[in-house]
């Protein structure tokens, strides 16, 4: 199940707004068993650190870590935003 991210905005910031993405995600989609979960982050401009912490919690809380998958992208902000909270690129 591929997520395009594009559609929470073009500017992610801040834990709360993350927290409201993921919670809102997770409420109306049904992948199916060990179905991965591909997050990307085509035209999406920049991602704060404090939101993909949230965002990325609560869904690998319901899907497990490595059902949760981000795509591959070159966008500097999400590449930073991942080494941060998760020590890679």
């Amino acid at each position: 199940m591929k997520i395009s991210l594009i559609k929470f905005g073009d500017i992610l910031t801040s834990r709360p707004a993350g927290r409201d993405a993921a919670l809102s995600l997770k409420a109306y989609m049904k992948p199916k068993k060990n179905e991965l979960i591909e997050l990307d982050f085509k035209g999406v401009i920049s991602v704060g650190p404090s939101w993909l912490d949230e965002f990325l919690a609560i869904l690998r809380e319901e899907f497990g870590k490595k059902r949760v998958i981000i795509l591959p992208t070159t966008n500097p902000s999400v590449r930073e935003s991942l080494r941060v909270i998760d020590g890679k690129n």
